[in-house]
Order: structure tokens, then sequence, then C-alpha cells
């Protein structure tokens, strides 16, 4: 699994598909995004989001990712009024089907993004992602994507099963888009899938979690030298590979904590400690608080 996979799957985030229709008079929704974010896919037609204040026109095959807690509208035109998502249903109900083309088809996925400590890469992300048809290859994944996705609106009988997969595959790549066409110059993740050392020491330590890594033994599975491995990760990543490696064991080790079927000993030696006392330690310097006093906090003991 590469590492932009592997970060998207580790984060938690939980689909639901909000709506997917074919509008055929003028429209609107307000999205209230307090603990989520989302997708909108344009298949059909045209229509706007307002984020912020600002419009933001959509066509035919654009993609729209807005980011967790960025309360938005989309709406046919500027002009008129909005509902509650959550009156989506009694709308579109309303809104019989025509032999005329519909103003607009889409589809609205909300990802439910859980109360836990999310993985620094997302702080980089902006409000809002806009990927535009037309700037996109006509053979690239991202249309691909699109017209599996028209094609299961259109066919009538389109399994919400479905649309959610192709969604979470969408997400994958619109978010890679976005790292191919925003590089930076900052520190940070940006850069981090930009080097080819970096991805190559962060696959390493990703694969083989528990492995007794020193900065010698990434050095050599990298093929560079330890001043030069270690130099790169300060300046894209701003820590040392071996701080690194014991927050990616501890937030490892967290994720299993929370899932209720393993010992602590069973974690720590999981993670790659050798015993629950060394995890707990690593832990409490990492957290502030030991496993114990984390979960009870996170349950609100």
């Amino acid at each position: 699994m590469d590492i932009l996979s592997e970060i998207l799957t580790n984060a938690g985030w939980k689909a639901d598909l909000l709506a997917r229709t074919s509008l055929y008079k003028p429209w609107g929704f307000r999205y209230p995004c307090e603990r989520s974010g989302g997708f909108h896919i344009i298949s059909q037609g045209s229509c706007y989001a307002r984020i912020k204040g600002k419009l933001v026109h959509l066509e035919k095959g654009d993609t729209l990712f807005v980011a967790k807690g960025l309360d938005h509208e989309l709406v046919y035109s500027p002009s008129d009024k909005v509902v509650e998502i959550s009156k989506f249903l009694d709308m579109s109900e309303k809104q019989k089907k025509s032999e005329k083309l519909p103003l607009t088809t889409f589809v609205s996925v909300r990802y439910e993004v859980p109360e836990t400590t999310q993985h620094p890469f997302f702080l980089e992300l902006p409000d809002y992602i806009l990927v535009k048809s037309s700037d996109v290859l006509i053979h690239h994944p991202l249309n691909t994507t699109q017209v599996l996705i028209s094609q299961e609106l259109d066919s009538g009988i389109g399994s919400d099963l479905i649309l959610q997969r192709l969604t979470d595959i969408l997400l994958y790549y619109v978010i890679r888009h976005w790292l191919e066409t925003h590089p930076s110059s900052s520190p940070g993740w940006r850069n981090a899938f930009k080097d080819e050392k970096i991805l190559r020491a962060l696959e390493a330590l990703h694969r083989k979690i528990s492995y007794p890594w020193t900065l010698e033994k990434l050095s050599r599975a990298v093929g560079v030298s330890r001043a030069s491995i270690a130099n790169k990760f300060r300046e894209v990543l701003g820590s040392t590979p071996m701080d690194y490696l014991a927050k990616l064991r501890i937030d490892r080790g967290k994720t299993l904590m929370a899932e209720e079927n393993f010992t602590l000993e069973e974690i720590a030696r999981t993670v790659g400690y050798s015993s629950a006392f060394a995890f707990s330690k690593a832990y409490k310097r990492i957290h502030g608080l030991s496993p114990r006093n984390s979960e009870q906090e996170r349950l609100g003991a």
C-alpha cells in the first residue's frame, strides 16, 4: 500500500451518500459540515457552490472536495433559495422527471471524520479542492472514475455501495491530483510526496513498523547516507526519522487500543516495543497521558 492510500485508510473516514439525483427545476441545498467533509460530483448540467461567501461555478465533469468543518451551499443559480440537505428527499420527490434534460445531475457524499487525532497531512489540505474537467486529461483515472459514477447514476438502478466505493477511489485521485498540481516550497507532507528518498524511507517504516529500525538500517534500506536521510527528514517533515517512527508506532497502537481486542502487551509488541511498559512510556512522552488515562478520556470516564 502506498503512503497516501495508507493515510486515507487509517483516517477512518466513513462515507455516507447524501444525495444522488437529477433536478429539473431551480434548487439549492445547505450542507452543515461541523464534523464532516465531502464531495460534490457534477455529472450533468451545472450549478454553483457558495463557500465562505465565494461563488464557485461547477460544470459537467467537475469535482469539488470540501474539507471538514466548512459549511457551504450548493445552488443551481446564485439567486436560488436553499433548504437543508436533510430535506433533499422531499425536494427531489417533488421534481418529476421530464423529457427535457435536467438542469443538474450530481452526487453528494459526506465523509464523517472521527473525533481522533488526524494525520498531519490533512492540516495541509485547503478549504476545498476543485478539479475542473477541462484540467484533466481524457484518459486520467479521475475521468474514468467520473464516467463510472455517471453510468451508475444514468442506469437508474445504481448501487449505493458501488457509488461509495467509486467516490473513495475518486477521493484518492483528487488529492493526488492536487498534490501534483500544487507544489509547495515549505516543509511538510506536500513535499514528502515529491521526494523519492523520503517516500522510500516512509514506505520502509510503514511496511515494517515493528522492525528494530536504527538510522543506519534505514539509510541502508533507502540507499543513502545517514546524514542525508536525517537532513532530508528535518527539511521535509521537520522531525528526525526515529521521532517519526516513534509517533507512527504510538498512533498505530492508539488505533489498536480503540478496537479493544488486544492487551497492551500485545499492542506493544505489534508496533515494535519490547513491553507494555516501554510502549506506555513512549505513549506518555508523545501524548502527555498514559494509555489508560488516554482511553478513559476518550470514553469520557
